[in-house]
């Protein structure tokens, strides 16, 4: 009779575990004004700028071993933000961590979306139909999901040699395909998850499955609390919209 706890039993262990921080980026006016920013440029709002110190000192006594950010402005101002604590990094820019690329509806509010095409715009906000769009102009859902992928497997394998912290500046969007991927979840998966601006969200590789990962905090905005709007008209002006996307 074989015994299922006896000590010679193998064990997997891993002696290095990474640990992967993500960080979306700060306020833009299309996040206050529910626009599909996708690629467009978008800048930092006065207050997406105060919420990237605030996310920078919080982060300021953290230990990276490399950065990597999406090349658009608002995520790299953020990730610049960091940086500036720690002065002997780099930024690695990578395009595959941009938003979705929504094409011809680029830095549109989702109502005018709706109305040039309500059956895209139904299928969008379907989570079960969602992965089978394609953006006129722009990608579909599963060709962000191959480059996301891409760039997740360039980082564990440019740092796979352990004990490696390694921080991500990205979009709502990337960044839930990138912890769709590294927690082996399917691409509809994703969608599960919201990234507020400059949240933070902590991955640890599992002690005893290399290129497995536990999540050990997830949207975390503690540093900002307290910070409120600095702009009056974003209060005053602003509608509720149930559909709020936030990409």
């Amino acid at each position: 009779m074989s015994d299922h706890n006896s000590t010679n039993t193998p064990r997997i262990f891993n002696p290095s575990p990474r640990t992967i921080i993500m960080v979306r980026h700060g306020e833009t006016e299309g996040n206050l004004d529910d626009k599909s920013q996708g690629h467009f440029d978008a800048q930092l709002t006065e207050r997406g700028r105060i919420q990237a110190e605030a996310v920078a000192e919080r982060l300021s006594d953290t230990q990276f071993d490399a950065v990597y950010s999406s090349d658009l402005q608002r995520a790299l101002d953020t990730a610049k933000a960091i940086v500036a604590h720690h002065p002997e990094l780099q930024i690695h820019t990578r395009s595959q961590l941009r938003e979705y690329h929504f094409g011809d509806y680029e830095d549109k509010d989702w109502d005018s979306v709706g109305d040039a095409d309500a059956d895209l715009y139904k299928r969008w906000k379907n989570l079960n139909t969602r992965a089978s769009i394609k953006f006129p102009g722009g990608e579909s859902m599963l060709d962000a999901w191959e480059r996301v992928g891409r760039v997740v497997e360039e980082i564990l394998t440019t740092h796979h040699k352990g004990n490696e912290s390694l921080l991500v500046v990205g979009h709502g969007g990337s960044l839930q395909a990138v912890l769709a991927r590294l927690m082996n979840l399917r691409i509809t998966d994703q969608w599960s998850f919201v990234f507020n601006n400059t949240s933070v969200t902590v991955l640890h590789e599992h002690l005893y499955t290399p290129n497995g990962w536990r999540m050990i905090q997830f949207n975390d905005t503690s540093h900002l609390n307290g910070i409120g709007f600095t702009d009056n008209r974003h209060v005053t002006a602003r509608k509720p919209h149930h559909h709020r996307l936030h990409l």
